[in-house]
């Protein structure tokens, strides 16, 4: 090409869309993005205009997540835009507003109602890593409503300690071959079981990717995800207008069954719930307060004992029993807020304690703290 030539048009046709529409798109792809990469194509949604949508689609090697976006456009070339640029762009548009994207060369021209942006294209699209292979999957469907409430019930458990990194996920397996869900930092666990089939393979699905597939789940939808595994380890959902693809974390989860207490053994219990938590001091604020909460069952007291200056405080509880039990303040704040009003029962002061809400399907296991 000579320094006259004009410069050629690439293949890309003209996008209209809504904000709206592509916000949601581009918030949901963008979730699994990280704000720091060594590799700059991973700062980046992939955009692929297709007969009458958008594919956004987002990576970070572990996992590839695409969502579909409703647009005015025709089949063209992909193109890259930093996650991170466009999200900002689109949440501060407002959301009546239309927008128009164009491509010309290496400039991408976006219109949001009065305002023209125009981005340069850094980042060549025939740089995006492939994502691995589907062969060799088992496939079943499961009731999106299983799925959120069973993400829902175990993610506060997962484990964020590195060393321990086969607990950095939720174990999806099969009991009696219905889907189930585990998470525990070894000092909590929680467990969810869920009424779908479950004919794959058990499967620890990473912390990171936990987060994306909850924001694309609708607590009370009536449709169906389907979900493919392999014992690669990987696995494939695909719901309405979004695939995610994870790598699945290569490691055996411990055999948590060995910590679940017999519930006939237990011998004492204490009722608590978010109007009690609030009368005692928050640790966040108190920097003195001790980590742990003491439950006296004889006394029917539970109690909080600053470390050198701050609050003592004292409360009224209902509870039965012959033993004092302590837990880490923070797990039975977490507990509750998550689920109301809760019954802890122990069977001495120094075994694993259990936690029962509302839901039959949940079980709750507490490690005691010395007092």
């Amino acid at each position: 090409m000579t320094l006259m030539e004009p410069i050629k048009p690439a293949t890309s046709a003209g996008i209209t869309c809504t904000v709206a529409d592509l916000r949601r798109a581009v918030i949901a792809a963008a979730s699994i993005v990280q704000r720091r990469n060594t590799i700059p194509v991973l700062s980046c949604l992939r955009i692929t205009p297709r007969d009458g949508l958008l594919e956004i689609e987002a990576t970070d090697l572990d996992s590839w997540l695409t969502v579909d976006c409703d647009a005015t456009c025709a089949a063209a070339d992909p193109f890259l835009l930093d996650a991170f640029v466009l999200r900002a762009l689109l949440v501060g548009a407002e959301t009546s507003d239309s927008i128009s994207i164009d491509r010309a060369a290496d400039i991408v021209t976006m219109r949001i109602g009065p305002t023209t942006i125009r981005l340069r294209l850094l980042i060549d699209a025939a740089d995006w890593p492939a994502e691995p292979g589907t062969d060799g999957m088992i496939w079943s469907d499961v009731p999106e409503t299983a799925l959120a409430k069973m993400i829902d019930s175990v993610r506060w458990a997962i484990s964020t300690e590195e060393t321990r990194y086969y607990l950095n996920g939720i174990y999806m397996h099969g009991r009696d071959r219905r889907l189930a869900g585990a998470a525990t930092d070894g000092h909590r666990l929680a467990l969810y079981q869920t009424d779908a089939d479950w004919p794959l393979p058990d499967l620890i699905f990473p912390r990171h990717s936990v987060a994306a597939l909850r924001s694309l789940l609708t607590a009370g939808g009536n449709r169906h995800i389907r979900v493919g595994g392999s014992t690669k380890p990987a696995m494939r959902l695909v719901g309405s207008g979004w695939t995610l693809f994870a790598k699945c974390i290569d490691g055996t989860y411990p055999d948590y069954t060995r910590v679940i207490p017999v519930r006939s053994a237990m011998r004492g219990h204490a009722v608590i719930n978010r109007a009690l938590l609030r009368r005692f001091p928050n640790p966040n604020v108190f920097r003195h307060v001790r980590d742990g909460i003491k439950f006296d069952l004889e006394n029917r007291i539970a109690s909080l004992s600053s470390v050198s200056f701050g609050p003592e405080v004292e409360a009224r509880i209902e509870a039965d029993g012959d033993f004092s039990i302590g837990f880490n303040q923070s797990y039975v704040r977490e507990a509750v807020q998550n689920f109301g009003t809760v019954r802890i029962e122990a069977s001495t002061s120094r075994d694993a304690a259990l936690l029962l809400t509302e839901d039959p399907d949940l079980t709750v296991v507490l490690m005691p703290l010395r007092m």
